[in-house]
């Protein structure tokens, strides 16, 4: 937060201690609006993924891990807003809530830090799944994944190295010198956030197009997908106001308060958002159910548990039918469609030969 100069102090009105203007409850009730949505999401991803499909992943438990960090960034914007100040005026604060507040600032940053990168390494994760080996779409995610990492070490130690010792953090009196600027760290991370948020929901569409689906089917995966550009509209706004209330104002608690709604609307509806397409198996219950106890049970397919997406479980399930008229099922897991290298498919067989061979191959690639 900036000291304000001399000409700036004079402008403020006189501090009123007793009944200050507050910004009301409006955090609140976003807050513990999204927050139980998330709760009930994540619950009933693990549901369907280890009481239907039977196929919970590394995705699965860095998404609980994200909502872990959720939770505790959401409370401590309500604690932060009702307690310490940040929905006041600065000049109605005491130097005793003033640093209170700093504390609970630093503590917000670094929950919002690794709950957003644990919700985008949770997506990544689940992206290969359904990255065929070599592709550009899998180098992509690992480039992205790279990024995501290489931002989340390095804001969050410079968060905590930015004011040596980190008492000079919350200390209103401590020598301006043990602190760099607060506002170039801040300016990136929000913007670099908006940019991987983007990168990380339009990655799979290119992908979903290019699947041998019809296109009805294949434009509700690129709608399903979509939904998660809520998130880079949120991660915008807060950008906008880290933006305003490091280099525009010095009434930072009273401004900084749009940058705490849109903290924990980001967290909460970037968990909502990872686990919309894990939730598609609610729309078919029965060929969900159908399809994971078969997968469930090794005796009858005497082989391992796949890592496969909701994606490629849904996928499976919609085309199972076409597929066993043209290929009778046999003794293995999956039916293979043998062909020399030479040999073109032909006629109608064409569509789903490529495509029981993509899905072949996926599988393959990720059995437990």
């Amino acid at each position: 937060m900036r000291s304000p100069p001399v000409s700036v102090l004079k402008t403020w009105p006189k501090p009123n201690y007793v009944d200050p203007v507050t910004q009301g409850d409006g955090l609140m009730i976003i807050e513990l609006t999204l927050l139980p949505i998330a709760i009930a999401v994540v619950v009933l991803r693990m549901y369907i993924r280890i009481s239907w499909l039977k196929k919970s992943w590394w995705d699965d438990y860095l998404m609980i891990i994200a909502m872990i960090f959720s939770i505790g960034t959401t409370v401590l914007v309500i604690l932060a807003a009702q307690l310490y100040g940040w929905d006041k005026h600065v000049w109605d604060l005491t130097v005793p809530q003033l640093q209170t507040g700093r504390k609970a600032s630093i503590a917000g940053q670094t929950l919002f830090v690794l709950a957003s990168s644990t919700v985008k390494m949770s997506i990544l994760v689940s992206y290969f799944r359904i990255a065929p080996d070599k592709s550009l779409f899998r180098k992509l995610v690992w480039a992205t994944f790279a990024l995501v990492s290489a931002a989340f070490l390095a804001f969050l130690v410079t968060l905590w190295v930015q004011c040596i010792p980190i008492s000079s953090y919350w200390m209103s009196l401590a020598d301006h010198h043990d602190c760099v600027p607060e506002g170039p760290p801040l300016l990136v991370q929000s913007t670099l956030n908006v940019v991987t948020d983007f990168m990380i929901y339009a990655l799979p569409i290119p992908s979903l197009f290019s699947l041998s689906l019809p296109w009805t089917q294949r434009i509700s995966l690129v709608v399903l997908f979509s939904v998660g550009g809520v998130i880079v509209v949120a991660s915008s706004f807060r950008a906008y106001w880290v933006h305003y209330t490091v280099y525009e104002t010095y009434d930072a608690t009273w401004h900084g308060y749009k940058i705490w709604i849109w903290t924990a609307v980001e967290t909460n509806v970037g968990v909502i958002c990872g686990c919309i397409p894990a939730l598609k198996p609610l729309f078919f219950p029965n060929r969900a159910r159908n399809h994971g106890s078969k997968d469930g049970n090794g005796s009858q397919n005497n082989r391992s548990k796949e890592k496969a997406t909701p994606l490629i479980d849904q996928v499976e399930m919609d085309t199972c039918k076409s597929t066993e008229h043209n290929h009778p099922r046999s003794e293995t897991a999956f039916p293979v469609h043998k062909r020399t290298p030479s040999e073109r498919p032909i006629s109608n067989d064409t569509d789903h030969s490529r495509y029981d061979h993509n899905i072949l191959e996926q599988q393959k690639a990720y059995l437990y």
